[in-house]
């Protein structure tokens, strides 16, 4: 089996949720020894912090020029022959690039469909979703990453075959656990962006009334947010981006997690969250029921009422082993292995049709 990878994602994001995920997929196929993994990388790509971390040995990787990036990237790439082979093979992008090649399979790949329902510009939003639409609608196969994903691509693209689409779960690092010498404390926790629809200034004036405290996990604050904090008198502390080791002292030492986030392709944190054993308080919306342990936790509004109901109920020793056990339960069912096999199982099926 042949697949050829297209590591664009590496040149065009520092770090990120798609990069992790393109990373782990890399990993697991490359453990198969009957693959021959070809990987068509930028000149820049290890810049990216998740490729610096790869160790790509023992593989073919051929390089493309980044100058121009802005525009490049827009334009499928180009796949030479002697690194295609004789047979048919894999072209799966990490984002949104298809292979012309006569003997190529195209696999995309879709998170998340934010750019076509929160990008207010109408011209980013034409440029980006013509060149998602048409990777979808000219791969041999797509995976969605949440059941959710699946059902807003046949919202937005009803003319895609129902049957060239699948479902692919993302996984959750193990790296995640309960530390037997951590304390909960009374603060909630809130990791990742903040602006629009992530929701976050939503939640700053029902924690103030309520008392609460809140630690902030991601990029720096803007003086917008912290003026808004400061008004409702709410108390916090931005805790800047940290290390995964970090991360999981502030799950295993949090009252919560609190994602209020109104759109998510997956919700890693949610998972990242249950698996250090920290109860989860999330917006009923999106992929997020799909990932909870508990949907007793689930919220339909944002409101000093609505939270101090999920706190009371998180207060009680027993409701809290409860919460804590279901979340615990249900992010071991996500394993990257799981995500790669599922990945390699695809790749032989589409390669023996």
């Amino acid at each position: 089996m042949k697949v050829v990878y297209d590591n664009i994602i590496f040149s065009l994001q520092r770090c990120g949720g798609i990069s992790v995920v393109w990373g782990k997929l890399l990993n697991h196929i490359m453990s198969h020894g009957d693959v021959d993994v070809v990987a068509l990388e930028g000149e820049d790509a290890c810049s990216n912090i998740v490729r610096k971390e790869l160790t790509l040995d023992g593989i073919a990787l051929h390089s493309f020029k980044t100058r121009l990036m802005a525009l490049r990237r827009w334009f499928n790439p180009s796949v030479p022959s002697d690194v295609a082979g004789g047979g048919k093979f894999i072209f799966h992008s990490s984002y949104y690039r298809l292979s012309g090649h006569p003997k190529a399979v195209n696999v995309t790949t879709v998170h998340d469909f934010s750019y076509r329902m929160f990008v207010t510009n109408p011209l980013k939003r034409y440029i980006h979703c013509s060149q998602m639409f048409r990777a979808i609608r000219m791969a041999d196969h797509v995976v969605c990453i949440s059941d959710n994903t699946r059902k807003d691509l046949f919202r937005f693209l009803p003319d895609v075959p129902k049957d060239k689409v699948s479902v692919i779960y993302n996984g959750v690092d193990n790296k995640f656990f309960p530390m037997e010498d951590s304390c909960s404390q009374d603060f909630v926790l809130f990791v990742g962006k903040r602006d629009r629809y992530k929701n976050f200034n939503a939640l700053v004036a029902p924690l103030a009334e309520l008392g609460r405290s809140i630690k902030i996990v991601g990029v720096p604050l803007t003086a917008d947010e912290e003026a808004l904090m400061r008004q409702s008198g709410l108390q916090y502390e931005y805790c800047g981006i940290v290390t995964d080791e970090e991360l999981n002292r502030l799950y295993n030492e949090a009252f919560c997690l609190l994602y209020t986030s109104l759109y998510e392709g997956f919700g890693l944190p949610v998972l990242e969250a249950q698996m250090a054993g920290c109860p989860v308080v999330a917006m009923d919306s999106s992929s997020i029921p799909e990932v909870i342990g508990d949907k007793h936790m689930l919220l339909s509004e944002i409101t000093a009422e609505s939270l101090q109901e999920k706190f009371q109920l998180l207060s009680d020793s027993t409701a809290r082993a409860s919460v804590i056990a279901h979340g615990m339960e249900k992010a071991h069912s996500f394993s990257w292995d799981r995500m790669g096999q599922e990945y390699y199982e695809l790749y032989s099926r589409l390669l023996n049709q």
